[in-house]
C-alpha cells in the first residue's frame, strides 16, 4: 500500500514538473483562425491608410498580397473543420464541399487578378 502511494505521488510530481506542449491539428486550425482574424482586423483598421499610402507610391501589390494571405488563412481555418464534418457524410456532401472549396479558391484568385 505504501509503495502504491509512492508511485502515484511520483507520477503526480512528474506530471506537474514538466508540462509538454503538443501541437495538434486542432491547434493548427486555431493558429490559422487567429492569423486570419489578425490579418482581417489589421486590414480593416489600417487598410484605408495603407491603401492610400501605397497608391501614392504606386505599389498596391503589397495590399493585395496581405489580403490574399488573410483570405487563405481564413480558408484553411474553415476548410479543415469543414472536411471533418463532411468526411463521415455521404458522397453528395463531399462533392458539395469540393465545389465550394474550388469556388472559394477561384474567387480569391479572380478577385486578386481583377482587383475586386
Amino acid at each position: 500500500m505504501a509503495q502504491q502511494n509512492k508511485q502515484t505521488e511520483q507520477k503526480k510530481t512528474n506530471n506537474a514538473s514538466g508540462r509538454r506542449s503538443t501541437f495538434t491539428l486542432g491547434s493548427l486550425v486555431n493558429v490559422l483562425a487567429f492569423c486570419a482574424l489578425a490579418a482581417a482586423a489589421i486590414l480593416l483598421v489600417i487598410g484605408p491608410i495603407l491603401k492610400w499610402i501605397l497608391e501614392t507610391t504606386g505599389s498596391a501589390v503589397v495590399m493585395q498580397a496581405l489580403n490574399l494571405v488573410s483570405q487563405y488563412c481564413l480558408l484553411a481555418a474553415i476548410a479543415i473543420p469543414g472536411w471533418f464534418f463532411v468526411r463521415g457524410k455521404r458522397k453528395g456532401w463531399k462533392i458539395a464541399y469540393f465545389i465550394f472549396l474550388a469556388v472559394y479558391i477561384a474567387g480569391t484568385i479572380l478577385g486578386m487578378a481583377v482587383s475586386i
